[in-house]
């Protein structure tokens, strides 16, 4: 059979328990709790605060690619325009060029034409001496046709001796 005798034993490991629950909710369970709490605010406040860094990250990438697609076309731009003011110096050097030689051919022309009156203008002097040459020697000698052609020999020799 069993004994149902009372037992103060048991009511007092039943107190003792029951006091040991208290004491441990009053000192342990509420400050370990407290922290706990402490701990998931701080939790989440970083991990709001990480997103919040992300997003900005995010906002900077997409100004910092904006800026560099905008860098690329202004560099495009500057390469062109640099491209086009070159191609506009190459073709005012070649105007200029083209000018220059122009000018040079045109004073050489000249200079060509000033040489050729001249030549004709001693020619002409030559021309003239020797004709007044021939004519004195005409005067001198009797006018026979003998005479005449040996004058017009002698005029012919003595120009081939000038050149």
């Amino acid at each position: 059979m069993v004994d149902l005798s009372f037992n103060a034993t048991v009511f007092m490991q039943m107190f003792h328990f029951l006091l040991m629950l208290v004491v441990l909710r009053m000192f342990a369970y509420r400050p370990l709790m407290n922290v706990i709490e402490q701990r998931q605010v701080y939790i989440a406040d970083e991990i709001e605060a990480a997103e919040r860094q992300k997003a900005s990250a995010a906002g900077l990438r997409g100004q910092l690619e904006a800026d560099l697609a905008k860098a690329r076309e202004e560099g495009k731009v500057i390469v062109i325009r640099a491209t086009k003011a070159s191609e506009e110096q190459a073709q005012a050097i070649m105007e200029q060029a083209r000018t220059e030689a122009q000018r040079l051919k045109e004073e050489a022309l000249a200079e060509i034409g000033r040489e050729r009156e001249k030549a004709i203008a001693q020619l002409r002097d030559e021309v003239a001496s020797l004709a007044v040459l021939v004519a004195a020697k005409v005067v001198k000698d009797a006018l026979t046709i003998d005479a005449q052609h040996n004058l017009v020999q002698n005029a012919v020799k003595e120009v081939g001796q000038l050149q």
